[in-house]
């Protein structure tokens, strides 16, 4: 079950990072907006990721 979730934070990463590459690309507010997305994409694994060591 744990290597599930191990997954599913990684292909949620790799989703971010691909949506900040593209929003990087697009000029305008569309490209920030899909930007932003994938930043709150990372800032929630940064949290999840923080709450076990609470």
């Amino acid at each position: 079950m744990k290597w599930i979730i191990k997954l599913i934070y990684i292909l949620i990463f790799i989703g971010s990072m691909a949506l900040i590459v593209t929003g990087q690309r697009r000029i305008g507010p569309a490209g920030l907006m899909i930007m932003l997305v994938g930043l709150a994409g990372i800032l929630i694994l940064l949290y999840l990721y923080n709450k076990k060591f609470q």
